[in-house]
């Protein structure tokens, strides 16, 4: 952040950028990152989540897309 910000507006901002990132998650996701506080903290643990390389995680992906259905009356 600027160094010209008062503390009163960086916190502002912070609670802001926290309550934008926790509007756009999951009831899922939410339950994992609840107690973050912090924008940054929040955004680094959603990272780790994520943005891992493992082979579960792959595997997870594609078994998602695989059961992906269409729902008729959609």
């Amino acid at each position: 952040m600027s160094a010209h910000l008062s503390a009163e507006e960086k916190t502002e901002m912070n609670d802001m950028a926290v309550s934008a990132i926790i509007l756009c998650l999951g009831d899922k996701v939410l339950r994992e990152v609840a107690r973050e506080t912090s924008a940054v903290l929040l955004w680094t643990k959603l990272d780790s989540f994520y943005m891992t390389k493992s082979l579960a995680h792959r595997q997870c992906l594609k078994q998602q897309l695989y059961f992906y259905r269409m729902v008729e009356n959609k």
